[in-house]
């Protein structure tokens, strides 16, 4: 079959020049073969899935799993090709898609600070028992809400997911609130407010770097959920594990595609993406982050590390102690003419917490 391929927008070269903002091309792509296909129906389609975690990571085998959802959903009409290497930093993920650079992405909500309100909800406490749960439930409530219109400019949401419950990895044993103080911790965008309501030190960094600054002696711990252990290779590099029931976070994902590649594919191939997206892709990402959480344990457990659980009269103190994370998200809901306090409560009801 003849596949057309349609060159960048004006917009989307002016995103891959704007270097000073932390955005790179990987050696072996130049400009002019960043491409979208976007064809009629009777042609082949081939899209473009930008992609930045290192191939021991979960995500590669995940990412290519929903691709092949994507493919077989359309009968063979619709092509995925991943990406080897990183196109641009992790927070730049979403503009990618965003200016049609890439017409597939897989972005970190909490990445982009301001961007995402409603999305970034799921990074409450205690939210979910496993990912499959709460990112089947989490895609239906934003479903429900209609959140993505006013959120996603310039792009559409092809699945949403949360990982597994987030917990803290260290290389002391800390079991208790007085265990943290002074604490250095990796953390996410989310996991700030956290840290310190918690009395620890939050170094913000992308997840990517936590296995280097464990080594060198930046930080002490990192919050993550158990695939980061394998993952990123934090088995040796930490001693002890303590598992918070329902997360002490969790983190948002999305698999988005351009806004542009979206409006251009014929009717039977955005038919066959929202059949493999939604909840069906909510569902199999979820799962197949179970079984990678499942991989990091047992990493754990083999190099004969020690997993403790948090005691519930802990857990209590910690929940007081981190309550303002709640009550961040309910006045940021209610700022944006909501009730923010309701939405939460449909929240943690639909993602199982």
């Amino acid at each position: 079959m003849r596949q057309i391929l349609f060159g960048i927008t004006k917009k989307g070269r002016q995103f891959m020049l704007n270097i000073n903002k932390g955005y790179f091309l990987s050696g072996a792509v130049a400009i002019g073969t960043i491409m979208a296909s976007v064809p009629t129906s009777a042609q082949e389609i081939t899209l473009k899935f930008a992609n930045w975690l290192p191939p021991v990571h979960h995500w590669t085998k995940t990412a290519r799993a929903f691709a092949d959802s994507v493919e077989q959903a359309s009968g063979g009409k619709i092509k995925v090709s991943i990406d080897k290497g990183p196109l641009a930093k992790p927070p730049g993920q979403f503009d990618l898609a965003a200016n049609g650079v890439r017409d597939m992405v897989m972005h970190v909500a909490a990445y982009t600070p301001g961007r995402f309100v409603f999305y970034r909800m799921a990074e409450v406490p205690f939210a979910t028992k496993n990912s499959e749960t709460g990112s089947v439930g989490f895609a239906k409530w934003y479903a429900k809400h209609g959140f993505e219109k006013e959120e996603f400019k310039g792009a559409k949401l092809m699945a949403a997911f949360v990982h597994g419950p987030g917990l803290l990895h260290s290389k002391k044993e800390i079991k208790t609130l007085e265990d943290l103080k002074g604490v250095k911790i990796r953390v996410g965008g989310g996991g700030v407010l956290i840290a310190k309501s918690l009395g620890a030190v939050p170094v913000a960094m992308s997840a990517p770097k936590a296995h280097e600054s464990l080594q060198r002696g930046t930080t002490d711990a990192a919050f993550f959920p158990y695939e980061a252990v394998h993952g990123f290779k934090l088995s040796k590099l930490v001693k002890f594990h303590l598992e918070i029931p329902g997360g002490l976070y969790t983190t948002p994902f999305m698999v988005a595609m351009s806004g542009k590649t979206w409006n251009g594919l014929p009717s039977h191939a955005k038919r066959a993406i929202d059949k493999a997206g939604g909840t069906a892709g909510a569902k199999l990402i979820g799962a197949r982050w179970d079984a990678a959480d499942a991989v990091g344990k047992s990493d754990a457990n083999k190099v004969g590390n020690k997993i403790n659980v948090i005691s519930p009269a802990e857990k209590s103190k910690w929940a007081k102690a981190i309550q303002i994370i709640n009550d961040n998200w309910v006045k940021k809901a209610n700022s944006k003419g909501k009730d923010g306090k309701a939405l939460l409560a449909d929240l943690r009801k639909m993602m199982g917490g």
